[in-house]
């Protein structure tokens, strides 16, 4: 029915209760979040939750699913390397969750000795194209700065795009939201920073990873 204060969604169920349930992605949602559309909520046993539901997919207007909750992203991708599924990390690598950035502020989702990968949810998708950001962050161009330097210091520096959207078959930035993000991925790209991306497929009852597709970054 409607998004609010960034973390709240107001749903009908088909029962005819209106429900308020959690909503775990910070972005804007855009191409997501329109009124009306169908959506998918999980249920969590923790008595302590205030709300106890949290969105989790949205059928867009062309009927592609996507997977709003963004938490499920680094969950689909320590699946993806505890079975070694990714041609770009060398399958002998073993990682740990929530590694510190050096000389930096913030973590990376996962690390070990000598590589460090940063992983990005894309759910903005149209035309079959997958956009990054879909709203301004120093955040995110924060990351990418410190994988930059982290490459000129020898290390297997990733980002991996997880495309949790069904109706997208390629990835690029979206500089026309974010050119600061846009410009540190050109300097990235140059700086033998690894970028690729991955689609899952999507149900009610299953993600399940599909195929790397490409990305690119537009010149200037």
């Amino acid at each position: 029915m409607r998004r609010y204060k960034r973390f709240f969604v107001d749903i009908a169920t088909p029962e005819g209760l209106e429900l308020t349930v959690h909503c775990a992605n910070t972005g804007s949602m855009t191409g997501c979040s329109t009124p009306g559309n169908r959506i998918w909520y999980s249920t969590s046993p923790n008595p302590k939750r205030k709300l106890k539901h949290s969105i989790e997919l949205v059928e867009t207007d062309e009927r592609h699913l996507v997977c709003v909750n963004t938490a499920r992203a680094n969950q689909l991708v320590s699946e993806v390397l505890d079975h070694k599924l990714v041609h770009q990390v060398p399958k002998s690598e073993q990682f740990r969750r929530e590694v510190t950035i050096p000389e930096e502020k913030g973590r990376f989702d996962f690390g070990n000795e000598t590589t460090v990968i940063e992983v990005k949810s894309v759910t903005w998708g149209s035309g079959g194209i997958g956009r990054f950001p879909d709203a301004r962050s120093s955040r995110a161009t924060r990351h990418v700065q410190a994988l930059r330097l982290l490459a000129k210091q020898g290390y297997n520096a990733i980002l991996f795009f997880a495309v949790l959207h069904t109706g997208v078959e390629t990835v690029t930035v979206a500089s026309e939201v974010d050119v600061d993000y846009a410009n540190a991925m050109r300097q990235a790209l140059n700086e033998n920073v690894k970028v690729f991306a991955y689609r899952w497929m999507l149900s009610p009852v299953e993600m399940k990873l599909d195929r790397e597709i490409p990305f690119y970054v537009e010149a200037l």
